[in-house]
């Protein structure tokens, strides 16, 4: 992605947008521009009904009685003023993350619990490919305008469409780390992840919501808390995309109703970016690299070894992961002290050591065989993993070869 930071005008006066929102109360659903944000002064159009609901938005969610799945968009003028705020808040911004749900992968077949006009979604998994909005936030990323991503979803799409692995928290598990499995409702999200979003939601300057309309769970709080620092002139607050209300529209700096890929569009366009490559970033280097990590596969600034993760390679998961946290009943005897029965058989507990089965461009994974079951791992992490990107890598070989200081040195020469 090639993008010119000269080809900003002027770069957005942070202080003024602060300034704009500081002492701004939030605002209640009555409120003229609770449909818009508490930047705007005086009330813009109001959004356009494009699907009537009188339905709520989810049966396992309590609502507000005002509160419908019916789901709108902005008016042309309504929605190039609020692109005109979101782009400086975004060129402002000292901290920028994205805080994203299912919404934003319905357009890839996904499904999600929502009601909404179209379905729930087709139920593709792992087979799904990025939309444009991963791949617009992608681009952001590069550009330097987004820090960092909390990602609810499990689909492992922003990393399909770019997205660093380093800087996009998987709170909520992942189809594509088998060190940090799918959590259920009643499991353990992982420490470091937890510590992570907690950081963000602690620091954030701005935090751009996605697809998701903040039913109250834990995470939340990367946009709540953001949202309430700015009260204060402490932040910048939240922009929201969405297109069904919220009961927290009106805590909003700037709130966009319409699709995440159609709003994206007209940023990117605002933003005078180049549209951006869509293409899944299917790995297509060595499968045997030198990696930056030590044998239990933490990042190091001073051992370095192979990682081979051709096809047949014995591997062993970080011995850090979140199996038993997670309580996916397929993966209870992984780490256990004893063995579980499993849907009626007896599954003997092991470490998680196994093999590499094979490559999948269309997953853009490697399916392992990991103590008798599937578990699945993202092509990217060897591209994070060769240049030390993550903090640590879900898989390392069962007995990794150690580089000596003399060997790594001969290797970079």
């Amino acid at each position: 992605l090639v993008w010119d930071a000269e080809s900003f005008s002027v770069m957005a006066d942070r202080d003024s947008l602060v300034q704009k929102v500081k002492g701004k109360k939030f605002l209640k659903h009555t409120h003229p521009n609770f449909c818009h944000g508490r930047i705007f002064r005086k009330p813009l159009p109001v959004p356009l009904v494009v699907w009537k609901s009188e339905k709520k938005p989810r049966d396992d969610h309590d609502a507000p009685d005002w509160l419908t799945a019916s789901e709108f968009v902005d008016q042309d003028d309504a929605m190039d003023t609020k692109l005109s705020d979101f782009a400086d808040l975004l060129k402002a911004s000292k901290k920028t993350v994205v805080y994203s749900g299912a919404g934003i992968s319905r357009g890839a077949g996904i499904g999600q619990a929502a009601r909404g006009r179209g379905g729930s979604g087709r139920n593709k998994t792992t087979t799904a490919d990025p939309t444009f909005t991963h791949y617009a936030l992608s681009a952001l990323a590069k550009m330097g305008l987004i820090h960092g991503w909390v990602q609810q979803n499990h689909d492992g799409l922003p990393q399909k469409a770019g997205f660093p692995q380093e800087c996009i928290n998987e709170i909520h598990g992942s189809w594509y780390d088998p060190s940090n499995p799918v959590v259920l409702y009643s499991g353990n999200l992982k420490k470091y992840e937890c510590k992570w979003m907690e950081h963000d939601a602690a620091t954030a300057d701005l935090a751009l919501v996605v697809g998701t309309s903040l039913g109250g769970l834990n995470a939340d709080q990367v946009a709540i808390r953001t949202a309430v620092r700015s009260v204060s002139g402490g932040a910048l607050g939240m922009v929201m995309i969405n297109l069904q209300q919220t009961e927290h529209d009106g805590k909003s700096t700037v709130r966009l109703f319409g699709s995440s890929d159609d709003v994206l569009k007209l940023l990117m366009d605002k933003l005078n970016a180049p549209p951006p490559a869509m293409s899944p970033a299917v790995f297509t280097g060595e499968r045997r690299m030198v990696v930056p990590y030590d044998e239990n596969g933490n990042r190091s600034e001073t051992a370095k070894m192979w990682l081979d993760l051709r096809r047949n390679a014995a591997i062993r998961i970080n011995p850090n992961h979140n199996i038993q946290g997670a309580k996916q009943p397929c993966y209870l005897h992984i780490g256990a002290k004893r063995p579980r029965k499993i849907e009626g058989e007896l599954r003997q507990n092991g470490p998680g050591h196994g093999v590499v089965s094979k490559w999948s461009k269309k997953k853009v994974g490697i399916d392992l065989q990991i103590e008798g079951v599937h578990m699945l791992l993202g092509q990217w992490w060897l591209e994070a993993a060769a240049r030390g990107g993550p903090p640590s890598i879900p898989v390392i070989n069962l007995n990794p070869e150690m580089i000596e200081p003399s060997d790594a040195m001969l290797e970079e020469s």
